[in-house]
């Protein structure tokens, strides 16, 4: 099958690869789309900086039509429309026991340990594929990987209606949280973005304020509408230190403060902020993908409660993968999630 193999930093090859063989609780999947995460890119421009481990086909973000089945899989078929889990927990461990598939120790992702979504075919195993509900489009279907980080992040959050958000970082992670806010029932949905496309962008997925931190104060701004007080609950979507102070100190006290961003412009290592922790009894959290959150967000879009399909910005060819990730830097500003339409 053809795959879009990653080798080595700046070495990304269109190549033929043996296509996925499907055991008995296996499903094989045939993808229709597959959406690029900036750790795609990072990885591609950088790395290997983490886990991955090429040579391998990135990609886990993705949907698609079954093509097999295994012997032993039931309520699936081929040719039914699906998005799923891209990866492989054990299902046995203590932690899997508990529905936290996502903290296996035993895991193997696509697109990071095993071949992804970045070709032809990808397997699953049958207990994390999901079937999409009638009027959920292929395309669409494609941002259910990212929505779920999200959803959990906002479950993990304590978020409760009424309550107000501020968002850091308006890429599509943050402009999918301030939907999922808006949805959980977030009064007032705060987004600081320095770019005004997606402050646009961030107004029409859900967010109640946005503000430019390139000419206003992000913080004098957020406690202004937050009662003067501050956030009940922070998200820093960008990964720095200053974005994480952002997200800190723009939080009321005994608030939460989520971490979902990563960033490969600067030492992941940077510290948290120990004595605002104790000044203001915050509590902090970070997440860790998701288990049950994907099959609850494909439930949701089915009953049009959620939409993270307008985060989509490009659709390209396949055979312009190896361009897009070569000229990612220079156009970075100006995508917001894109995807790969194969075939």
């Amino acid at each position: 099958m053809k795959a879009a193999v990653w080798h080595a930093q700046r070495d990304m090859r269109i190549e033929d690869i043996p296509e996925p063989e499907v055991g008995p609780e296996d499903v094989k999947i045939k993808v229709a789309y597959a959406g690029i995460c900036h750790t795609d890119v990072f990885e591609y421009l950088y790395g290997p900086q983490t886990v991955f481990n090429p040579p391998l086909a990135l990609g886990h973000e993705f949907s698609g039509v079954v093509e097999e089945v295994g012997e032993k899989v039931t309520g699936l078929a081929k040719g039914d429309p699906v998005t799923g889990l891209p990866y492989y927990p054990c299902w046995e461990c203590a932690y899997c026991k508990e529905n936290l598939w996502n903290l296996c120790p035993g895991a193997q992702a696509h697109g990071m340990h095993i071949h992804g979504a970045f070709a032809e075919y990808v397997p699953l195993h049958y207990k994390g594929v999901y079937k999409l509900p009638e009027g959920v489009s292929l395309e669409e279907a494609a941002t259910v990987e990212p929505t779920s980080v999200v959803y959990r992040a906002v479950k993990r959050s304590g978020l409760r209606p009424g309550e107000s958000v501020h968002i850091v970082g308006a890429g599509p992670v943050g402009l999918l949280l301030a939907n999922v806010a808006k949805y959980k029932g977030a009064e007032k949905i705060v987004v600081s973005e320095p770019l005004e496309i997606r402050r646009r962008k961030a107004l029409e997925m859900g967010a109640t304020h946005v503000i430019n931190p390139e000419t206003e104060d992000v913080l004098g701004k957020v406690y202004e509408i937050c009662e003067g007080v501050g956030a009940h609950v922070s998200f820093d979507c960008v990964g720095s230190a200053a974005t994480l102070d952002t997200a800190v100190y723009s939080t009321r006290r005994n608030g939460r403060v989520g971490i979902l961003g990563f960033a490969f412009y600067e030492s992941p290592t940077y510290p948290l902020m120990l004595l605002a922790a104790f000044a203001g009894e915050y509590t902090y959290f970070a997440t860790l993908g998701y288990n049950v959150e994907m099959k609850e967000v494909v439930d949701l879009m089915g009953k049009g409660e959620l939409h993270p399909g307008q985060v989509i910005s490009d659709v390209i060819p396949f055979d312009d993968i190896v361009d897009f990730f070569d000229h990612f830097e220079e156009n970075r500003r100006s995508h917001l999630k894109v995807l790969l339409k194969m075939g």
